[in-house]
C-alpha cells in the first residue's frame, strides 16, 4: 500500500515536471535525433478525416543530400519546418488538418517564412487556392530539389497533377534557357528563376525578339528562315552545320559550334526582304569567335574571363541586372527597375569599351554607360550629322538631342514595349500614328501638318515615321532601318554637307527627280513655316493648291512630279481669256437689254 502511494506521488511529481518542461521548452527545437530515430524506419501512417493517407517513413539519405539536410551549408532542424514546435514534442499533439492538401498548405506557409511565395503558371486569381499545387508538390518534401536542378525535375512534378499530359508538354511549357559553361558573370541566375515569381512578364517576354535572338535549331528546326534547298554560290555551308540562328526580322545569321566549344558565325546571311544569300565575313569568319565579337548583346550574363554565360538571348537580367541576391531575398533586395535609356543603349550602340571589346562588357543596369563604352564616330558608321548608318545604333541617334530627348519625359519605353511583343511592328505600344498622336494632338489633321501633299495622300498612306524617322541605316539592305534622332526632316543638313548622298534627309528619300534637290526641299519647308498660321487664325495658304515656292511646284510622290508641272505663262493666258469672255457676255447682255427696252417703248 505504501509502495503504491509512493509511486502515485512520484508520478504526480513527474507529470508536474513534464508539464513545466513543456511550458518552458515548448518553443525550443526538438532534437533531430529523436525525429530521425522514429521516422527513419517507421511503418506508421497518418490518415486524415478526408481519407487521405501518408506514410510517416522518411528517406533520411535523400533528406541529408537536399539543400536543407544535414550535409547542407546551413542545415535546418526538423521543427524549423514542422511548426509550431510544441505540436511535435513527444507524444505529438493530434493533427488538426482535415486533408493532405490542407496539411501541405500548412507546411507551405512555413516554407514562406524564409522563401518568397510564388506559384508559376497557376493563376491564383482565377482558381481556388486549395486546388493549387503547394511548395512540396513542385519542389519535393524531404528530397528537396536543388535550385540548379529544378528545370530538369519540374516536368515530372507537373505531370504528377496533369495526368493527361506528358513530360514533353511540360518541357515545352517551361523551356530551359541554358547557357554555356559553369561560370557566368557573378550574380547571374537566368530568366527561368525570374519566371517563378514574375510569371506573366516572363511568359509574354518569351514571345519577344529579345528572347528569340538566339534559337536552337536542334530543338525547333522551324526557326530557320533561310532557303537551304537549292545550290547558291554565296552559300558555302549546309543546314547540318547550323546549331543556332541569330535574328529573323531583317536578316538571319547562323552559328556553328566547334568540338572545342567555340562559336562562329557561318560565312553567309539570309536577307529576309530580298530572299537571297549574301556573304558575311567570308574571308575571315573562322578568326571571329562569336562570344568575343558580339556575344554580350546576344546572351545574358557573359563572363569575359571564362566566356561562359548564363543563357542565350536578352534575358531579364540584361535589363534589370544580376538577380541572385534578389532571388535569395526578394523583400529586401530589389533589382534595377528605373526607366533608363542607357540600358537599351548598352546594346543599341556601336563603339568600343575601355578593354577593347565591341560591347560594354562591364556595364550593369544603373551604371553610367559612358564609363563603360565610347560610341563610334567613324565615317563608316555614322552620317555627317552623327546619325546612324548601321543597325543597333538607335541610342546614338537618340543622344543627338531632339526636343523629345531633351524633355526628359520621353524615352525608349514610351514607344516600345519591353515585356511583350507590343501592339504593332517593332514592339510598339500602339500603331505608329496613334502612338505619336497621343502627345502630338495638334497634328491630327495630317494634311495641315504636311502641306503640298494633297494629291500624294490620295496614293500613299503617310505615317509620322516617313518624315520624322526616315530609313537611313542598314541592317540587311541599304536603308532598311529607321533613324531615331527625331531631327528629321532635315534637308538643310544635306545642303550643308554636300548633298543627299553625303547626308540623307527625309524629303529626298521620296523626292528624287533632278529638280527636287535638297536645296529645293529646304526652301519648301522654309516657305511652309513662314505661311503657317498661328493657332486660332485663318490659314494663309491653300493646302490643296499652294503657291509654288520654287520653279518646280510642289510635290507628289517621287514618280508623280510630271503631273504637277505647270506651263510657263499659262495662268496669264487663262486669265486673259476669262476677261475677254466676261466682256463678250457683258456686251451681249447690254445689247439684249437695249433691244427689249426699245420694244417696250414702241408697244
Amino acid at each position: 500500500m505504501h509502495s503504491a502511494k509512493s509511486m502515485a506521488f512520484f508520478a504526480i511529481i513527474a507529470l508536474i515536471f513534464l508539464n513545466a518542461f513543456n511550458i518552458v521548452y515548448a518553443d525550443r527545437p526538438v532534437l533531430d535525433a529523436q525525429c530521425r530515430q522514429c521516422h527513419r524506419d517507421s511503418r506508421h501512417t497518418l490518415t486524415f478525416p478526408s481519407g487521405d493517407e501518408i506514410s510517416l517513413k522518411i528517406s533520411l539519405d535523400a533528406y541529408d543530400q537536399s539543400p536543407h539536410g544535414a550535409n547542407a551549408d546551413a542545415p535546418l532542424r526538423c521543427t524549423d519546418c514542422h511548426r509550431p514546435r510544441s505540436n511535435y514534442l513527444f507524444p505529438h499533439k493530434p493533427n488538426q488538418t482535415q486533408s493532405l492538401q490542407e496539411f501541405s498548405n500548412a507546411i507551405a506557409q512555413n516554407c514562406e517564412r524564409c522563401h518568397y511565395p510564388h506559384n508559376p503558371f497557376h493563376a491564383i486569381e482565377t482558381q481556388q487556392k486549395a486546388d493549387l499545387p503547394t511548395c512540396v508538390d513542385c519542389h519535393g518534401d524531404h528530397d528537396i530539389t536543388p535550385v540548379d536542378e529544378i528545370p530538369a525535375a519540374m516536368p515530372s512534378a507537373c505531370v504528377a497533377c496533369h495526368t493527361d499530359q506528358t513530360e514533353d508538354w511540360a518541357i515545352d511549357l517551361i523551356p530551359a534557357r541554358e547557357g554555356v559553361g559553369n561560370s557566368p558573370a557573378e550574380g547571374y541566375i537566368g530568366s527561368d528563376r525570374c519566371g517563378g515569381c514574375h510569371e506573366e512578364m516572363y511568359t509574354s517576354w518569351q514571345n519577344t525578339p529579345h528572347a528569340k535572338m538566339i534559337q536552337d535549331v536542334t530543338k525547333d528546326p522551324k526557326v530557320v528562315v533561310g532557303n537551304f534547298t537549292h545550290d547558291d554560290p554565296n552559300l558555302p555551308f549546309g543546314l547540318d552545320d547550323v546549331r543556332y540562328t541569330i535574328g529573323s526580322k531583317w536578316k538571319q545569321r547562323y552559328l556553328t559550334q566547334t568540338d572545342t566549344g567555340d562559336f562562329y558565325i557561318l560565312p553567309a546571311q539570309w536577307n529576309v526582304e530580298t530572299g537571297e544569300w549574301v556573304p558575311y565575313h567570308a574571308d575571315d569568319w573562322q578568326t571571329r569567335e562569336w562570344r568575343r565579337t558580339c556575344g554580350s548583346c546576344h546572351v545574358t550574363g557573359l563572363n569575359t574571363e571564362t566566356w561562359d554565360f548564363v543563357e542565350f538571348g536578352i534575358g531579364c537580367e540584361s535589363c534589370h541586372g544580376p538577380g541572385a541576391e534578389h532571388a535569395a531575398d526578394p523583400k529586401n533586395t530589389q533589382l534595377y527597375q528605373d526607366v533608363d535609356d542607357q540600358v537599351c543603349g548598352s546594346c543599341h550602340s556601336r563603339g568600343k569599351s575601355p578593354d577593347g571589346h565591341s560591347f560594354p562588357a562591364t556595364y550593369r543596369p544603373g551604371d553610367t554607360l559612358s564609363d563603360h563604352f565610347t560610341a563610334t564616330t567613324a565615317d563608316a558608321d555614322v552620317w555627317a550629322d552623327g546619325s546612324a548608318k548601321k543597325h543597333h545604333q538607335q541610342y546614338m541617334d537618340w543622344q543627338l538631342g531632339s526636343k523629345m530627348q531633351q524633355s526628359g519625359k520621353v524615352n525608349c519605353v514610351t514607344c516600345h514595349s519591353t515585356h511583350d511583343d507590343g501592339q504593332a511592328d517593332g514592339q510598339l505600344n500602339a500603331p505608329l500614328n496613334d502612338l505619336c498622336l497621343q502627345c502630338h494632338t495638334d497634328k491630327v489633321r495630317l494634311i495641315e501638318h504636311i502641306p503640298y501633299h494633297q494629291q500624294a495622300s490620295q496614293k500613299h498612306t503617310f505615317v509620322c515615321s516617313d518624315c520624322h524617322m526616315p530609313k537611313m541605316a542598314k541592317s540587311a539592305v541599304a536603308y532598311d532601318i529607321r533613324n531615331h534622332s527625331f531631327l528629321q526632316p532635315n534637308p538643310d543638313a544635306s545642303v550643308a554637307h554636300g548633298g543627299f548622298d553625303a547626308m540623307p534627309n527625309a524629303c529626298n528619300t521620296c523626292h528624287t527627280a533632278p529638280a527636287e534637290t535638297a536645296q529645293w526641299a529646304a526652301e519648301t519647308i522654309a516657305y511652309a513655316r513662314i505661311q503657317k498660321p498661328a493657332a486660332g487664325t485663318i490659314a494663309l495658304i491653300d493646302t490643296d493648291v499652294p503657291p509654288p515656292p520654287t520653279p518646280i511646284p510642289s510635290v507628289g510622290q517621287k514618280a508623280d512630279v510630271e503631273s504637277y508641272k505647270v506651263e510657263t505663262g499659262r495662268w496669264i493666258r487663262v486669265s486673259f481669256y476669262i476677261v475677254v469672255i466676261l466682256l463678250v457676255l457683258w456686251g451681249l447682255y447690254a445689247a439684249y437689254r437695249t433691244i427689249t427696252s426699245r420694244r417696250s417703248r414702241n408697244a
